[in-house]
Protein backbone atom coordinates (compact mmCIF):
# COMPACT_ATOMS: atom_id res chain seq x y z
CA UNK A 1 0.00 0.00 0.00
CA UNK A 2 1.08 3.57 -0.63
CA UNK A 3 3.15 4.70 2.35
CA UNK A 4 1.42 8.09 2.50
CA UNK A 5 -1.94 6.36 2.91
CA UNK A 6 -0.59 4.00 5.60
CA UNK A 7 0.85 6.92 7.60
CA UNK A 8 -2.45 8.77 7.34
CA UNK A 9 -4.45 5.67 8.31
CA UNK A 10 -2.45 5.00 11.49
CA UNK A 11 -2.49 8.66 12.49
CA UNK A 12 -6.31 8.55 12.47
CA UNK A 13 -6.80 4.99 13.82
CA UNK A 14 -4.42 4.51 16.75
CA UNK A 15 -6.94 2.19 18.47
CA UNK A 16 -6.36 -0.40 15.75
CA UNK A 17 -3.03 -1.29 17.35
CA UNK A 18 -4.96 -3.26 19.98
CA UNK A 19 -6.79 -5.42 17.42
CA UNK A 20 -5.66 -8.97 16.54
CA UNK A 21 -4.01 -9.37 13.12
CA UNK A 22 -6.98 -10.63 11.10
CA UNK A 23 -9.35 -7.97 12.45
CA UNK A 24 -6.69 -5.30 11.92
CA UNK A 25 -6.11 -6.40 8.30
CA UNK A 26 -9.81 -6.47 7.44
CA UNK A 27 -10.35 -3.02 8.97
CA UNK A 28 -7.48 -1.65 6.86
CA UNK A 29 -8.80 -3.26 3.66
CA UNK A 30 -12.29 -1.89 4.23
CA UNK A 31 -10.95 1.61 4.90
CA UNK A 32 -8.64 1.68 1.90
CA UNK A 33 -9.57 2.66 -1.65
CA UNK A 34 -6.31 1.23 -2.97
CA UNK A 35 -5.88 -1.55 -5.51
CA UNK A 36 -5.45 -4.38 -3.02
CA UNK A 37 -8.66 -3.88 -1.00
CA UNK A 38 -10.86 -3.35 -4.07
CA UNK A 39 -9.52 -6.37 -5.91
CA UNK A 40 -9.73 -8.64 -2.87
CA UNK A 41 -13.40 -7.70 -2.40
CA UNK A 42 -14.30 -8.14 -6.05
CA UNK A 43 -12.43 -11.42 -6.51
CA UNK A 44 -14.31 -12.80 -3.51
CA UNK A 45 -17.61 -11.52 -4.95
CA UNK A 46 -16.82 -13.54 -8.10
CA UNK A 47 -16.13 -16.72 -6.14
CA UNK A 48 -12.33 -16.57 -5.87
CA UNK A 49 -10.71 -17.12 -2.47
CA UNK A 50 -8.37 -14.12 -2.53
CA UNK A 51 -6.18 -13.06 0.40
CA UNK A 52 -3.36 -10.61 0.76
CA UNK A 53 -0.16 -9.81 2.61
CA UNK A 54 0.69 -6.12 2.94
CA UNK A 55 4.45 -6.52 2.99
CA UNK A 56 5.32 -2.84 3.51
CA UNK A 57 3.00 -2.41 6.52
CA UNK A 58 5.57 -2.99 9.24
CA UNK A 59 3.03 -2.62 12.05
CA UNK A 60 0.78 -5.31 10.58
CA UNK A 61 3.67 -7.63 9.71
CA UNK A 62 5.13 -7.39 13.20
CA UNK A 63 1.71 -8.20 14.66
CA UNK A 64 1.43 -11.33 12.49
CA UNK A 65 4.90 -12.54 13.46
CA UNK A 66 4.15 -11.98 17.17
CA UNK A 67 0.84 -13.89 17.01
CA UNK A 68 2.57 -16.75 15.19
CA UNK A 69 5.63 -16.76 17.53
CA UNK A 70 8.02 -15.88 14.70
CA UNK A 71 9.68 -12.77 16.14
CA UNK A 72 13.11 -14.20 15.44
CA UNK A 73 12.51 -14.18 11.66
CA UNK A 74 13.31 -11.37 9.21
CA UNK A 75 10.95 -9.63 6.77
CA UNK A 76 11.39 -12.01 3.82
CA UNK A 77 11.29 -15.04 6.12
CA UNK A 78 7.97 -13.82 7.53
CA UNK A 79 6.64 -13.36 3.97
CA UNK A 80 7.61 -16.96 3.21
CA UNK A 81 5.79 -18.25 6.28
CA UNK A 82 2.66 -16.26 5.38
CA UNK A 83 2.59 -17.61 1.81
CA UNK A 84 3.18 -21.11 3.19
CA UNK A 85 0.21 -20.74 5.53
CA UNK A 86 -2.15 -19.53 2.76
CA UNK A 87 -0.91 -22.30 0.38
CA UNK A 88 -2.25 -20.59 -2.78
CA UNK A 89 -2.74 -21.94 -6.30
CA UNK A 90 -1.59 -18.57 -7.67
CA UNK A 91 0.88 -16.16 -6.06
CA UNK A 92 0.31 -12.57 -7.24
CA UNK A 93 3.09 -10.12 -6.39
CA UNK A 94 2.03 -6.51 -6.79
CA UNK A 95 5.34 -4.93 -5.77
CA UNK A 96 8.31 -6.74 -7.29
CA UNK A 97 10.77 -4.38 -5.61
CA UNK A 98 9.85 -5.87 -2.19
CA UNK A 99 11.11 -9.35 -3.07
CA UNK A 100 14.00 -10.87 -5.02
CA UNK A 101 14.66 -13.62 -7.54
CA UNK A 102 16.33 -15.66 -4.79
CA UNK A 103 13.22 -15.37 -2.60
CA UNK A 104 11.01 -16.53 -5.48
CA UNK A 105 13.34 -19.45 -6.12
CA UNK A 106 13.10 -20.41 -2.44
CA UNK A 107 9.28 -20.28 -2.70
CA UNK A 108 9.29 -22.49 -5.81
CA UNK A 109 11.62 -25.01 -4.23
CA UNK A 110 9.59 -25.34 -1.05
CA UNK A 111 5.94 -24.60 -1.86
CA UNK A 112 5.09 -26.99 -4.68
CA UNK A 113 1.33 -26.32 -4.73
CA UNK A 114 1.76 -22.90 -6.34
CA UNK A 115 0.90 -23.36 -10.00
CA UNK A 116 1.38 -19.82 -11.32
CA UNK A 117 3.53 -16.82 -10.36
CA UNK A 118 2.04 -13.49 -11.46
CA UNK A 119 3.79 -10.13 -11.31
CA UNK A 120 2.08 -6.74 -11.45
CA UNK A 121 3.91 -3.53 -12.25
CA UNK A 122 2.71 -0.16 -13.56
CA UNK A 123 5.42 2.33 -12.62
CA UNK A 124 9.06 3.12 -13.39
CA UNK A 125 11.19 0.02 -12.93
CA UNK A 126 14.81 -0.58 -12.04
CA UNK A 127 17.28 -3.44 -12.14
CA UNK A 128 15.87 -4.99 -8.96
CA UNK A 129 12.42 -5.27 -10.54
CA UNK A 130 13.90 -6.68 -13.76
CA UNK A 131 15.87 -9.23 -11.74
CA UNK A 132 12.72 -10.33 -9.90
CA UNK A 133 10.99 -10.76 -13.27
CA UNK A 134 13.06 -13.87 -13.88
CA UNK A 135 11.02 -15.73 -11.27
CA UNK A 136 7.62 -14.65 -12.65
CA UNK A 137 5.51 -16.63 -15.14
CA UNK A 138 3.41 -13.74 -16.49
CA UNK A 139 3.21 -9.98 -16.04
CA UNK A 140 0.10 -7.80 -15.69
CA UNK A 141 0.43 -4.08 -16.36
CA UNK A 142 -1.85 -1.09 -16.93
CA UNK A 143 -0.67 0.57 -20.18
CA UNK A 144 0.12 -0.71 -23.68
CA UNK A 145 3.56 0.90 -23.50
CA UNK A 146 4.59 -0.93 -20.33
CA UNK A 147 3.20 -4.18 -21.73
CA UNK A 148 5.51 -3.72 -24.72
CA UNK A 149 8.48 -2.94 -22.45
CA UNK A 150 7.99 -6.14 -20.46
CA UNK A 151 7.57 -8.18 -23.63
CA UNK A 152 10.95 -6.87 -24.80
CA UNK A 153 12.46 -8.65 -21.79
CA UNK A 154 10.91 -11.90 -23.05
CA UNK A 155 8.19 -11.95 -20.40
CA UNK A 156 4.63 -12.87 -21.39
CA UNK A 157 2.52 -9.84 -20.48
CA UNK A 158 -1.14 -8.81 -20.37
CA UNK A 159 -2.79 -5.39 -20.43
CA UNK A 160 -5.41 -4.86 -17.73
CA UNK A 161 -6.33 -1.23 -17.19
CA UNK A 162 -7.07 0.14 -13.73
CA UNK A 163 -10.72 0.35 -12.73
CA UNK A 164 -13.10 2.03 -10.30
CA UNK A 165 -14.63 0.11 -7.40
CA UNK A 166 -18.36 0.89 -7.51
CA UNK A 167 -18.81 -0.41 -3.96
CA UNK A 168 -16.88 2.63 -2.72
CA UNK A 169 -19.69 4.94 -3.82
CA UNK A 170 -21.72 3.88 -0.79
CA UNK A 171 -18.96 5.39 1.40
CA UNK A 172 -18.76 8.72 -0.46
CA UNK A 173 -20.95 11.73 0.24
CA UNK A 174 -23.77 11.55 -2.32
CA UNK A 175 -26.57 13.75 -0.99
CA UNK A 176 -26.58 17.56 -0.74
CA UNK A 177 -23.43 17.85 -2.82
CA UNK A 178 -21.74 21.23 -2.47
CA UNK A 179 -18.99 22.10 -4.95
CA UNK A 180 -16.11 23.49 -2.90
CA UNK A 181 -13.33 23.73 -5.50
CA UNK A 182 -13.25 24.87 -9.13
CA UNK A 183 -9.99 23.22 -10.18
CA UNK A 184 -7.69 20.88 -8.24
CA UNK A 185 -4.71 18.62 -8.51
CA UNK A 186 -4.11 15.82 -6.02
CA UNK A 187 -1.11 13.50 -6.16
CA UNK A 188 2.66 13.46 -6.03
CA UNK A 189 5.24 15.84 -7.46
CA UNK A 190 8.47 13.84 -7.35
CA UNK A 191 11.26 15.34 -9.41
CA UNK A 192 14.01 13.54 -11.29
CA UNK A 193 14.21 10.12 -12.92
CA UNK A 194 11.13 9.19 -14.94
CA UNK A 195 8.59 10.59 -12.50
CA UNK A 196 6.85 13.99 -12.42
CA UNK A 197 9.18 16.66 -13.81
CA UNK A 198 6.80 17.61 -16.67
CA UNK A 199 3.84 17.52 -14.29
CA UNK A 200 5.63 19.99 -11.99
CA UNK A 201 6.42 22.24 -14.95
CA UNK A 202 2.75 22.28 -16.03
CA UNK A 203 1.48 23.13 -12.55
CA UNK A 204 4.05 25.91 -12.15
CA UNK A 205 2.84 27.34 -15.48
CA UNK A 206 -0.82 27.16 -14.39
CA UNK A 207 0.09 29.06 -11.23
CA UNK A 208 1.90 31.75 -13.27
CA UNK A 209 -1.23 32.18 -15.41
CA UNK A 210 -3.13 33.11 -12.21
CA UNK A 211 -5.56 30.21 -12.60
CA UNK A 212 -7.00 29.31 -9.24
CA UNK A 213 -5.80 25.74 -8.71
CA UNK A 214 -6.03 23.99 -5.35
CA UNK A 215 -3.14 21.61 -4.68
CA UNK A 216 -3.25 18.57 -2.38
CA UNK A 217 0.23 17.31 -3.05
CA UNK A 218 2.86 15.14 -1.46
CA UNK A 219 5.92 17.37 -1.96
CA UNK A 220 9.51 16.25 -1.60
CA UNK A 221 11.60 17.68 1.19
CA UNK A 222 14.07 20.40 0.19
CA UNK A 223 17.06 18.27 1.20
CA UNK A 224 15.99 15.52 -1.27
CA UNK A 225 15.81 18.00 -4.13
CA UNK A 226 19.23 19.38 -3.23
CA UNK A 227 20.58 15.82 -3.19
CA UNK A 228 19.22 15.21 -6.71
CA UNK A 229 20.79 18.45 -7.90
CA UNK A 230 24.11 17.23 -6.48
CA UNK A 231 23.68 13.91 -8.29
CA UNK A 232 23.14 15.78 -11.58
CA UNK A 233 26.40 17.71 -11.05
CA UNK A 234 28.17 14.44 -10.24
CA UNK A 235 26.79 12.90 -13.44
CA UNK A 236 28.18 15.80 -15.46
CA UNK A 237 31.57 15.27 -13.87
CA UNK A 238 31.51 11.51 -14.55
CA UNK A 239 30.55 12.15 -18.17
CA UNK A 240 33.44 14.60 -18.63
CA UNK A 241 35.76 11.97 -17.14
CA UNK A 242 34.40 9.41 -19.65
CA UNK A 243 32.84 7.35 -16.86
CA UNK A 244 29.25 7.68 -18.08
CA UNK A 245 28.73 3.91 -17.90
CA UNK A 246 28.47 4.26 -14.12
CA UNK A 247 25.34 6.40 -14.56
CA UNK A 248 23.34 3.80 -16.52
CA UNK A 249 24.33 1.06 -14.06
CA UNK A 250 23.32 2.92 -10.92
CA UNK A 251 19.69 3.52 -9.87
CA UNK A 252 20.51 6.53 -7.68
CA UNK A 253 22.58 8.23 -10.38
CA UNK A 254 19.60 7.80 -12.71
CA UNK A 255 17.77 10.53 -10.77
CA UNK A 256 20.38 13.01 -11.94
CA UNK A 257 20.08 12.62 -15.71
CA UNK A 258 18.51 16.08 -15.89
CA UNK A 259 18.56 19.16 -13.68
CA UNK A 260 15.91 19.25 -10.96
CA UNK A 261 14.35 22.60 -10.06
CA UNK A 262 13.13 23.44 -6.58
CA UNK A 263 9.41 24.12 -6.15
CA UNK A 264 8.45 27.75 -6.43
CA UNK A 265 7.51 29.56 -3.22
CA UNK A 266 4.02 30.12 -4.64
CA UNK A 267 3.48 26.41 -5.26
CA UNK A 268 4.58 25.57 -1.72
CA UNK A 269 2.34 28.28 -0.30
CA UNK A 270 -0.71 27.09 -2.27
CA UNK A 271 -0.26 23.46 -1.33
CA UNK A 272 -2.68 21.87 1.14
CA UNK A 273 -2.20 18.71 3.16
CA UNK A 274 -2.42 15.67 0.83
CA UNK A 275 -5.46 13.45 1.28
CA UNK A 276 -5.96 9.73 0.73
CA UNK A 277 -8.66 7.10 0.46
CA UNK A 278 -12.28 8.15 0.90
CA UNK A 279 -11.24 11.68 1.86
CA UNK A 280 -9.49 12.03 -1.52
CA UNK A 281 -12.51 10.73 -3.44
CA UNK A 282 -14.76 13.14 -1.53
CA UNK A 283 -12.38 15.91 -2.60
CA UNK A 284 -12.76 14.90 -6.27
CA UNK A 285 -16.55 14.69 -5.91
CA UNK A 286 -16.65 18.25 -4.52
CA UNK A 287 -14.50 19.71 -7.33
CA UNK A 288 -15.59 20.90 -10.77
CA UNK A 289 -12.42 19.90 -12.62
CA UNK A 290 -9.59 17.54 -11.64
CA UNK A 291 -6.25 17.76 -13.43
CA UNK A 292 -4.46 14.57 -14.44
CA UNK A 293 -0.96 14.21 -15.88
CA UNK A 294 0.57 10.78 -16.47
CA UNK A 295 3.91 9.77 -15.03
CA UNK A 296 6.86 9.85 -17.43
CA UNK A 297 7.15 6.08 -17.78
CA UNK A 298 3.62 5.93 -19.26
CA UNK A 299 5.11 7.36 -22.46
CA UNK A 300 2.56 7.69 -25.28
CA UNK A 301 -0.18 5.76 -23.49
CA UNK A 302 -2.82 6.59 -20.88
CA UNK A 303 -3.83 4.25 -18.09
CA UNK A 304 -3.29 5.68 -14.60
CA UNK A 305 -5.70 5.18 -11.72
CA UNK A 306 -6.64 8.86 -11.42
CA UNK A 307 -8.69 8.83 -14.65
CA UNK A 308 -11.08 6.24 -13.27
CA UNK A 309 -11.25 7.70 -9.76
CA UNK A 310 -12.21 11.16 -11.02
CA UNK A 311 -14.81 9.98 -13.54
CA UNK A 312 -16.02 7.28 -11.13
CA UNK A 313 -17.16 9.86 -8.57
CA UNK A 314 -18.63 12.16 -11.21
CA UNK A 315 -16.14 15.00 -11.53
CA UNK A 316 -14.85 16.41 -14.83
CA UNK A 317 -11.51 14.90 -15.86
CA UNK A 318 -8.94 17.11 -17.62
CA UNK A 319 -6.13 14.81 -18.69
CA UNK A 320 -3.10 14.77 -20.97
CA UNK A 321 -3.86 13.40 -24.43
CA UNK A 322 -2.44 9.98 -25.30
CA UNK A 323 -2.56 7.62 -28.27
CA UNK A 324 -5.06 5.27 -26.63
CA UNK A 325 -7.37 7.79 -24.93
CA UNK A 326 -10.24 7.02 -27.32
CA UNK A 327 -9.96 3.33 -26.40
CA UNK A 328 -10.96 4.38 -22.88
CA UNK A 329 -13.18 7.45 -23.23
CA UNK A 330 -14.90 9.50 -25.90
CA UNK A 331 -12.61 12.55 -25.80
CA UNK A 332 -15.29 14.72 -27.43
CA UNK A 333 -17.99 13.91 -24.90
CA UNK A 334 -16.82 12.05 -21.73
CA UNK A 335 -13.51 13.68 -20.72
CA UNK A 336 -11.42 16.67 -21.79
CA UNK A 337 -7.90 16.12 -23.12
CA UNK A 338 -5.11 18.63 -23.64
CA UNK A 339 -1.97 18.71 -25.80
CA UNK A 340 0.68 20.72 -24.02
CA UNK A 341 0.64 23.57 -21.51
CA UNK A 342 -1.08 26.21 -23.67
CA UNK A 343 -3.90 23.84 -24.56
CA UNK A 344 -4.34 22.78 -20.94
CA UNK A 345 -4.71 26.40 -19.82
CA UNK A 346 -7.17 27.15 -22.62
CA UNK A 347 -9.27 24.07 -21.74
CA UNK A 348 -9.37 24.97 -18.03
CA UNK A 349 -10.58 28.47 -18.79
CA UNK A 350 -13.20 27.16 -21.23
CA UNK A 351 -14.56 24.65 -18.72
CA UNK A 352 -14.75 27.25 -15.97
CA UNK A 353 -16.70 29.55 -18.31
CA UNK A 354 -19.11 26.84 -19.57
CA UNK A 355 -20.64 25.19 -16.50
CA UNK A 356 -23.48 23.36 -18.26
CA UNK A 357 -21.11 21.79 -20.81
CA UNK A 358 -18.75 20.83 -17.99
CA UNK A 359 -21.59 19.09 -16.16
CA UNK A 360 -22.57 17.14 -19.28
CA UNK A 361 -18.98 15.96 -19.78
CA UNK A 362 -18.65 14.95 -16.12
CA UNK A 363 -21.94 13.03 -16.26
CA UNK A 364 -21.02 11.20 -19.48
CA UNK A 365 -17.58 10.28 -18.11
CA UNK A 366 -19.20 9.00 -14.93
CA UNK A 367 -21.63 6.79 -16.88
CA UNK A 368 -18.76 5.38 -18.98
CA UNK A 369 -16.64 4.44 -15.98
CA UNK A 370 -19.50 2.90 -14.00
CA UNK A 371 -20.55 0.78 -16.99
CA UNK A 372 -17.19 -0.15 -18.52
CA UNK A 373 -14.26 0.62 -16.25
CA UNK A 374 -15.15 -1.12 -12.98
CA UNK A 375 -12.89 -3.25 -10.82
CA UNK A 376 -15.41 -6.07 -11.14
CA UNK A 377 -15.00 -5.99 -14.95
CA UNK A 378 -11.22 -6.01 -14.55
CA UNK A 379 -11.43 -8.97 -12.17
CA UNK A 380 -13.53 -10.91 -14.67
CA UNK A 381 -10.84 -10.30 -17.30
CA UNK A 382 -8.11 -11.34 -14.89
CA UNK A 383 -9.94 -14.56 -14.05
CA UNK A 384 -10.07 -15.38 -17.79
CA UNK A 385 -6.34 -14.69 -18.14
CA UNK A 386 -5.38 -16.71 -15.05
CA UNK A 387 -7.59 -19.68 -15.94
CA UNK A 388 -6.10 -19.77 -19.45
CA UNK A 389 -2.56 -19.68 -18.05
CA UNK A 390 -3.33 -22.46 -15.55
CA UNK A 391 -4.71 -24.55 -18.40
CA UNK A 392 -1.61 -23.84 -20.53
CA UNK A 393 0.63 -24.89 -17.63
CA UNK A 394 -1.24 -28.19 -17.19
CA UNK A 395 -1.04 -28.93 -20.90
CA UNK A 396 2.62 -27.99 -20.90
CA UNK A 397 3.34 -30.68 -18.37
Amino acid sequence: MYSGYLNSFYAKNSEILKMPYEEHLNYLLEDSTEFVGSYIRNFRKLGIDARCIIANDNILQKKWSTENVLNHKSGNEILFEQVKLYDPDILWIENLSLISFDWLTHIKNNLKNIKLFVGYHCAPFNKKVLDSLRGIDIMITCTPGLKSEFEKTGKKSFLVYHGFDKDILSRITQENLIIKNDFIFSGSLISGGDFHSKRIKLIERIIKENINIQLYVDLEKDYKIRAKQSVFLLNRLLTKMKMGNLISNNTILGYGKSWVNSYSDTLKRLNCQPVYGIEMLDLFRESRIVLNYHIGVAGEYAGNMRMFEVTGVGSCLLTDNKKNMNDLFDTEREVVVYDGEDDCIAKVNWLLEHEEERKKIASAGNQKTLSSHTVENRCRLLIEILNAELKNNRQGR
